[in-house]
């Protein structure tokens, strides 16, 4: 059995959340070994404009306008004072529905990811593919008399992330989209500033090709395999190959 013992604060080279370690001696990965990952540890750092951070309007002319919001982890409160600053039109927060209305002006109406799709004209870093809205924040729509209403605004922009290598690859794990590089699957279940745990289900091992390790790659991502920001935290765990 070998046991590594990983942090992200001693990694060779990368980020917190996307990172190259380097071993002291060559591991060599017999035919049959299984894996497992424990005490995975990281502060749950991220914004709630880690996707994306613009709202998007009609414009009254067949084109579009945005507003851009500061990055920041948001309350629904804070949004909601943030989004009547930046548009000028009446909204607010109910803490009893977690829901947010804004009064609608007709002609410029907000405009949903879908919408977005027929549009061309964005910020420089979006696209009709990939607008960057705080849309997965503010979540589904309905109307009410001359009001929109979002029905349950979500502040975390991630419900879950994988622990990935491709060095680890494991062959008896399918990722979201098929891949088999998630060595890891985390719950975020704590909350924006608090300690975020997580590891292999318990008893639990997965297959890995035989190999040589002398440096391994992880990284830590959304359900996409976009790597994530961790904003300077570290991120440790343990792998057990057994």
């Amino acid at each position: 059995m070998t046991t590594i013992y990983v942090d992200s604060r001693l990694s060779a080279s990368g980020s917190d959340s996307d990172f190259t370690i380097t071993l002291r001696e060559t591991v060599q990965i017999q035919q049959g070994a299984r894996l497992r990952v424990d005490k995975i540890r990281f502060i749950d750092s991220f914004f709630s404009t880690d996707l994306g951070r613009y709202v998007y309007y009609k414009d009254g002319s067949g084109g579009i306008v945005y507003h851009t919001l500061p990055e920041m982890a948001y309350t629904g409160t804070r949004l909601a004072a943030q989004l009547q600053a930046l548009t000028g039109r009446n909204t607010t927060y109910s803490d009893v529905t977690n829901a947010i209305t804004q009064v609608v002006v007709v002609g410029q109406e907000f405009l949903s990811d879908d919408d977005l799709s027929a549009y061309t004209s964005f910020p420089s870093d979006a696209s009709s593919s990939n607008p960057k809205s705080i849309n997965n924040v503010l979540g589904p729509i309905s109307f009410d008399s001359d009001s929109i209403v979002f029905r349950f605004v979500k502040m975390s922009p991630y419900d879950d992330l994988f622990l990935r290598s491709h060095k680890l690859a494991c062959h008896n794990i399918h990722g979201p989209r098929g891949e088999h590089d998630v060595l890891c699957k985390i719950v975020l279940d704590q909350g924006i500033s608090r300690v975020q745990t997580g590891e292999t289900p318990l008893n639990i091992y997965y297959d890995i090709s035989p190999t040589s390790l002398k440096s391994i790659d992880f990284r830590l991502t959304d359900y996409l395999g976009k790597v994530v920001n961790l904003r300077g935290r570290s991120l440790s765990f343990q792998v057990t190959i057994d």
